[in-house]
């Protein structure tokens, strides 16, 4: 597994003098942190590597993932915690003390030891600390100490005031306020150093020294020496300032550094020969300066609970922060070490660090003011490009070599056979050359080139490389007398994207490599053509918008990507990372786009912040720790449709089944890590998953609803390489369903026979109702076929009397035009005889005469005629004189025939011929009539007399 540096631990700079202090990387949790007050009286950690904090809300806990407040009965406040070694965490509190145990699911239970004191009332005890010496558990408040042993526990009252109780090396000693220093034997005290004898100062730490010495911190008397017979004033750095910051708190770390947590100067680290390593208060990063308890984790970081808050503190890291200058400096854009003095060019100008002076003494460059982008040492000569010129520094002498503003870089190269420096600027390139005394000097500024650059290379066959701020990356050929550019193109890559421009530039072993759209490419010098890097492509997979390569050596090359530096070998086949720092290792706080690092002497390396820089020994030996971290589960969450959960065992001698009803699964893992590295996890599960998850920083998986059946899930947690760092697997089944179980079965079987026999029964019922309904069908058919024919037969009859009534109303009109035709003729006789008459006068006789008329008229026409003609008439049309003579009684018997004649549609000669009157006399009878009916003018009395029914 790659190095990969995370946590940080401050030593001092070999370079700068003992005054010169860097510190660890802190990172503050807030109450909007972890969801709980602000006040935290103790800290401590566990073997698997959790962080518990008593908190003025209950016990906190942190597992690298997640923190999770757990109340104690009364909600009362954590003063004191205690893990032993089965990782049972032993809380005090007011007038309540216990322990928190984890059960089978991963959850912390509670049991109260001070509800046993039965016969013990208690009197405002308070329980300050906790400690363990054999097994046996003391709860210590100001007047009386509980122990707590094979399920026992007793209470001791105390005739004084106990102010502080520890163990050291199998020792339980305490510090007796107004009495001394004191061993506890059993139940005995033992005084040691009398009050008189500590110089009247109160004992709150004791840590192990040498084999027969102790350490004894005293709240305003700084530190002592005690080697059981007297003690004496340790001589270190920082005895004073100790006295007045008021010690609180001690630890030691696994390397024997002492950690001292005061009350109003934050935390101070000593080492055993009494040096300052470090120190952190609210100015240098502590969120606050009264520390009220501190712990040292199985990682050798340090936790310090805070009067408001909780800070981690990287200690077992080769990384060193000095993030704060008194003076605010900016941006820090590149650093360089000269004559034992650091330089650091800034967006607010050149600073440097006086010789034996701590890094608070930093003072700037009086002749240099504004954006300094480079500073550059070759052959002994330091170069700072500023955005007035570019600038030789020396001490704290500075001569101005070039007045084209803005060097942000210079390169030193060979080109046309001559060695030269090319510089980058706003505008120009800017070539330096060696003068008679062998010195850089400014030479020429290049003709034909003007763009703002921010980085150039120059490759073996003498090209200029040059990254434009904004374009891409130019590539430049100079004229042999390096006087102008002979041409100055941007580079394409080649990619499916047209014109698709080189992003980066970088130089990695003599060769010019791009980068853009996350891959790599190179400069092929043979054929002077881009080709595709799928080496380094393949390589740096995962590392995505590589922007800056720095050289370290030949081999060995800083590169800057997203989020993070690496540090890679490329020395052997396969490139090694060998080391990475995250940006958030860093605070985050670099200049944006600009990230640098500067190599300085001694395995070492600078990084560049904003108001600070960060350093990096890389020869310092890091404690090797027996302590491994592990990937464990959290706890599972089993749950319903309707997101009721359940808890699953974490341990079970047997597979744990789950409810069909509750398939739906939520694992919660966690691996400790509060260092800011990038671990991930990846899960699979047997028989849903056929590949492990993309790996995620989320740490848990859900899978909805699973079938019935047994499965393993897997789960591994890896780092931003792919390099697996832990590995676990939990085993489970989901039941079958109810409906889908042997008795479910049998009662569907059952269900099923009963279901046959209704079908039988019911498919029986049908088919006789469709007999019944089939038989009635058929009488309701032959009934209507029965109503069919009738009709039919009726319709017959109907046509048949209508065939009848026609042709009798044909006979009718026939004998009436017959006898209107014999009276035409009779009149036309007795006309033509009325003539003759008249022609032969008494010739012809009148008893001839008169015989013949009165025979005549006796056959025009009688009543007697028009009864049987009014008879028929009535009969064929269906009651038609006696329904008229009904709807209009006023009707006359010549009414009646005019309107027997209409029906026939008879005109008026016909019927005056029929009537034996004159056509004036039917057309008089007419309107009579139709003044009797009551028509308008306008209707139709033929029409009226054919439809009247």
């Amino acid at each position: 597994m790659r190095p990969i540096i995370l946590l940080i631990f401050i030593i001092q700079i070999p370079f700068l003098s003992n005054a010169q202090q860097g510190i660890p990387y802190v990172n503050n949790y807030t109450k909007n942190d972890y969801d709980a007050a602000g006040r935290n009286w103790a800290v401590t950690s566990d073997s698997k590597g959790n962080i518990y904090a008593g908190n003025n809300n209950g016990l906190l806990r942190v597992n690298g993932s997640e923190w999770k407040l757990y109340p104690v009965p009364g909600n009362k406040i954590v003063r004191s915690i205690f893990c032993d070694d089965n990782d049972r965490i032993y809380i005090g509190s007011f007038e309540e003390f216990g322990f928190f145990e984890s059960n089978i699911y991963g959850d912390l239970v509670y049991t109260s030891l001070s509800d046993s004191l039965t016969h013990f009332k208690f009197h405002n005890e308070e329980i300050w600390n906790i400690v363990s010496l054999r097994g046996k558990v003391y709860f210590r408040s100001f007047t009386t100490y509980f122990t707590f042993s094979e399920g026992k526990v007793e209470a001791v009252n105390l005739p004084f005031t106990l102010l502080y109780l520890t163990t050291v090396n199998d020792h339980l000693y305490g510090y007796l306020l107004d009495k001394g220093f004191y061993s506890l034997d059993g139940n005995k005290f033992n005084l040691l150093l009398s009050e008189n004898q500590l110089g009247n100062s109160n004992i709150t730490g004791v840590l192990p020294y040498e084999p027969e010495q102790l350490l004894l911190f005293s709240t305003n008397h700084g530190i002592f020496l005690y080697d059981k017979k007297d003690r004496v004033p340790w001589k270190n750095e920082v005895n004073e300032k100790l006295k007045s910051a008021v010690i609180n708190r001690v630890e030691m770390t696994k390397d024997s550094v002492y950690v001292v947590g005061t009350i109003s100067d934050g935390i101070y680290a000593i080492n055993k020969r009494g040096q300052l390593l470090w120190k952190i208060n609210a100015e240098t990063g502590l969120a606050n300066n009264t520390v009220l308890s501190l712990c040292c984790d199985n990682d050798n970081n340090i936790w310090a609970a805070l009067d408001n808050g909780i800070a981690y503190i990287r200690n077992n890291s080769n990384l060193e922060f000095i993030n704060s200058f008194r003076q605010d400096i900016g941006y820090v854009y590149s650093a360089a070490l000269k004559d034992g003095l650091l330089y650091l060019a800034t967006n607010q100008g050149l600073f440097y660090i006086p010789k034996n002076e701590p890094f608070s003494g930093i003072k700037p460059i009086e002749k240099i003011e504004g954006q300094s982008w480079d500073l550059s040492l070759i052959d002994g000569q330091l170069f700072c490009g500023n955005n007035e010129g570019t600038f030789e520094i020396s001490g704290q002498q500075v001569r101005m070599i070039s007045d084209i503003k803005g060097g942000t870089c210079i390169r030193e190269g060979v080109i046309h056979g001559q060695d030269v420096l090319i510089q980058s600027t706003y505008t120009y390139l800017v070539a330096y050359k060696k003068d008679k005394s062998n010195k850089w000097t400014f030479s020429h500024v290049i003709k034909d080139f003007m763009h703002p650059v921010r980085f150039v290379e120059i490759d073996a066959q003498g090209n200029i490389w040059a990254q434009h701020f904004y374009k891409g990356v130019y590539r430049i050929k100079l004229s042999t007398d390096l006087q102008r550019a002979e041409s100055a193109t941007l580079v394409d890559l080649p990619t499916p994207e047209k014109k698709k421009r080189a992003e980066n530039l970088l130089k990695i072993r003599g060769r010019i490599v791009l980068s853009g759209n996350n891959n790599f490419f190179i400069y092929d010098d043979l054929n002077d053509s881009i080709q595709p890097f799928d080496y380094l492509d393949k390589q740096l997979t995962g590392y995505k918008d590589i922007r800056k390569s720095i050289y370290v050596d030949d081999n060995l090359y800083w590169l800057i990507c997203q989020g993070e530096f690496i540090l890679v070998d490329f020395s052997q086949k396969n490139v090694k990372i060998v080391q990475e720092i995250p940006f958030s290792s860093l605070y985050n706080d670099l200049p944006d786009n600009d990230e640098n690092v500067i190599v300085l002497p001694g395995n070492r390396y600078l990084f560049c912040l904003s108001n600070g820089i960060a350093i990096l020994h890389n020869k310092n030996q890091i404690p090797k720790l027996d302590w491994k971290r592990q990937l464990r589960m959290e706890y599972i969450q089993s749950v319903d449709d309707s997101y009721n959960a359940h808890l699953l065992p974490l341990v079970s001698k047997q597979v744990p089944k789950i409810q069909y009803a509750y398939n739906t699964l939520i694992f919660h893992v966690t691996f400790p890590h509060f260092s800011g590295e990038n671990v991930k996890y990846s899960f699979r599960l047997e028989g849903v998953d056929k590949e492990w998850t993309i790996p995620s920083q989320q740490p848990l998986k859900e899978y909805a609803r699973l079938y019935p059946g047994k499965f393993t899930l897997h789960v591994k947690v890896v780092d931003n390489l792919g390099n697996v760092l832990g590995t676990i697997q939990y085993v489970f089944e989901v039941e079958t369903p109810f409906y889908a179980s042997p008795v479910a079965i049998f009662l569907y079987s059952l269900l099923l026979l009963g279901l046959v026999a209704l079908i039988i029964q019911l498919t029986n019922r049908h088919i006789t109702k469709n007999r019944l309904k089939a038989l009635q069908e058929q009488q309701a058919l032959h009934q209507k076929e029965s109503e069919q024919q009738e009709h039919k037969i009726t319709q017959l009859k109907n046509e048949k009397l209508e065939a009848e009534l026609t042709y009798k109303s044909k006979e009718l009109a026939s004998s009436t035009m017959s006898i209107i035709r014999k009276n035409e003729a009779l009149a036309e006789i007795k006309s033509e005889l009325t003539e003759q008459k008249e022609k032969l006068g008494t010739q012809y006789p009148h008893k001839y005469y008169d015989k013949l008329v009165k025979m005549i008229d006796s056959n025009l026409s009688s009543e007697d005629d028009w009864l049987i003609f009014q008879s028929n008439f009535d009969r064929i049309h269906e009651n038609f004189f006696r329904n008229l003579k009904a709807t209009y009684p006023d009707l006359t018997s010549t009414d009646l025939k005019f309107c027997a004649f209409l029906r026939l549609n008879l005109n008026t000669k016909e019927m005056a011929h029929l009537m034996n009157i004159t056509i004036k006399g039917v057309e008089v009878g007419r309107y009579r009539l139709r003044k009797k009916l009551k028509l308008a003018s306008e209707s139709s009395l033929v029409d009226f007399m054919i439809g009247f029914k």
